[in-house]
């Protein structure tokens, strides 16, 4: 993993966990390992590419954490 890639996969996390719906977060945080452990062997422009498009993810992501957070949710029975 880069130098840049580490910190990426911890702030998708952070933000992940702060979804207030348990299935959508648990999806987020499942999401997240599966793609870096998808990209793990990238080198060179691709994983430019790859972090570039994490980063757009971690904006989407926020995103979704202030809308959840407008919008709340009963409390799931997995809580």
């Amino acid at each position: 993993m880069t130098s840049t890639a580490l910190p990426l996969l911890r702030s998708l996390i952070r933000e992940a966990r702060h979804i207030n719906d348990y299935n959508f977060r648990s999806y987020a945080v499942r999401r997240v390992k599966a793609g870096f452990d998808k990209n793990r062997n990238l080198t060179g422009e691709e994983a430019a590419v790859a972090i570039r498009d994490g980063e757009e993810q971690l904006q989407v992501l926020k995103r979704q954490v202030v809308l959840g957070q407008l919008y709340p949710s009963s409390r799931s029975v997995m809580e």
